[in-house]
């Protein structure tokens, strides 16, 4: 795979007073390459990688993908792309707060739906293992340490086994021997899964170990003549002894000078004492640390084969739809909505819905005024199929007419899942959008006639796909 940009500019503001982000840029970046990017703040780095990894488009000049312009694709085959084909390390770890690690990490391949959810969890935590945070898997971000959330940004970026790896500035918040560890975990995981790595950094020590290195001067790119790290001195890392060390004259010269001295034999017989009980002591520590772990390990595990279930049960066997929307008169409309559990096997308890309405209005969405009817706030059981009642106000002006005379509306539903009436970690967040046409209070029929033919009356609402 290929992603190449070519004379790639990014301009903000008019061309006489703009700013100029990226100038006239061309790289060619690939499956398996090593390449770093230097320079000041402000001299356009984020904003090229921004560029190649389609978040923002060039105001000139092309991004490509194996030849074929990605900005010419539709915006979900953007996401797509994005999702399956680029991995994103930005410069702060941004993990979602109200989820695990272990849910961090699988959120992209949920989302972008590259995996069933059960072995996007255990690819999720195949990466964790990698990483060195299967003990921290079932914790939260906040109670994780700055190096902690970097390997999981990590895992969290290679979820979806992207051929490409951006990461921008990725150590920036980390004292020496974290960023170390961190770059040391990277570049290794580069090495053993091959993909492209283009790496943003302030540090030229770190910048050395690419096979190509660049600068960013005031948004242009130029090759900067920064030796390998082949040809430059060993980075030295603490609490290892560097391989070229010669440990025979190490110990020869930090052998004490003098004649050696005999010791007495109870000293001997003490000492010998003393070294079997520590021995004793060190095995039955490291026995017990064992254990701990490998306890620790199956806890983990059993959370996340609970979460991959309860993710299974919340996605598959909860049907949510619009069931009807009925004009009230005024500019005011009841909205029924419908769940339904599709599964049947056990009883699904659903907590605590909050349902919004939004009106487009240009390439905006405008929320309107709604307010739940017949307990939609409370906590059910749903065994088979129960109905949410809501009241909503849609007076709104210059609403965007997809369907000439209708008004495009968004009902946005998070809700919280779970398999227990008496849930306490075992909650999954689920959220909805769906979309209808909806008739505005104030068009008469026979104006919507004359551009929209219908058998009949025009109908109130208009079902839509998801999109």
């Amino acid at each position: 795979m290929i992603l190449s940009a070519q004379s790639v500019t990014k301009r903000y503001g008019g061309t006489s007073l703009g700013y100029e982000a990226v100038r006239d840029v061309s790289l060619e970046f690939q499956t398996g390459d090593y390449i770093s990017i230097v320079g000041r703040s402000g001299s356009g780095k984020s904003t090229l990688l921004a560029l190649l990894g389609a978040l923002t488009k060039p105001t000139e000049g092309r991004v490509l993908l194996d030849g074929t312009d990605i900005w010419a694709r539709s915006e979900r085959e953007l996401a797509d792309f994005r999702g399956r084909h680029i991995g994103f390390i930005f410069q702060f770890p941004s993990l979602l707060s109200n989820l695990t690690v272990l849910d961090n990490v699988a959120v992209p391949a949920l989302l972008s739906r590259t995996m069933a959810v059960e072995r996007a969890y255990r690819r999720a935590y195949e990466l964790l293992t990698r990483v060195g945070l299967t003990s921290r898997a079932g914790a939260y971000p906040a109670s994780l340490s700055g190096g902690e959330q970097r390997r999981a940004v990590i895992a969290r970026a290679l979820i979806n086994s992207p051929p490409l790896l951006l990461a921008d500035e990725p150590t920036s918040d980390l004292d020496e021997d974290s960023e170390n560890e961190s770059i040391d975990l990277l570049e290794g995981l580069q090495r053993a899964e091959a993909f492209g790595l283009l790496l943003v950094t302030h540090n030229l020590q770190l910048a050395r170990h690419a096979e190509r290195v660049y600068e960013m001067r005031q948004g242009a790119l130029v090759s900067f003549d920064l030796p390998n790290i082949a040809d430059g001195p060993r980075r030295q890392r603490r609490g290892f002894i560097s391989p070229d060390a010669d440990l025979g004259h190490e110990l020869a010269t930090d052998r004490p000078a003098g004649p050696s001295v005999a010791l007495g034999g109870d000293l001997w017989r003490n000492a010998r004492a003393f070294f079997v009980a520590a021995a004793a002591i060190f095995v039955g520590v490291l026995l017990v640390d064992f254990a701990v772990a490998k306890y620790q390990e199956l806890q983990v595990r059993a959370h996340g084969a609970q979460l991959t279930k309860l993710a299974e049960l919340a996605l598959s066997s909860l049907l949510g739809e619009v069931q009807s929307v009925a004009d009230l008169g005024d500019g005011q409309y009841e909205l029924a909505m419908s769940l339904s559990n599709i599964g049947g096997e056990q009883p699904i308890y659903v907590m605590s819905p909050d349902m919004r309405a939004y009106v487009q209005v240009g390439k905006i969405w405008q929320e309107v005024p709604l307010t739940p009817t017949d307990g939609a706030g409370s906590v059910l059981k749903i065994e088979g199929r129960h109905t949410y009642r809501y009241v909503f106000e849609a007076r709104v002006r210059n609403f965007a007419q997809l369907l000439p005379n209708y008004m495009h509306v968004r009902f946005s539903d998070t809700m919280l899942v779970s398999a227990s009436s008496a849930p306490t970690n075992d909650m999954f967040e689920r959220k909805d959008n769906y979309y209808v046409y909806l008739k505005p209070f104030d068009v008469t029929d026979e104006t919507v006639g004359k551009r929209m033919k219908f058998v009949g009356k025009p109908p109130v609402w208009i079902p839509m796909p998801p999109h």
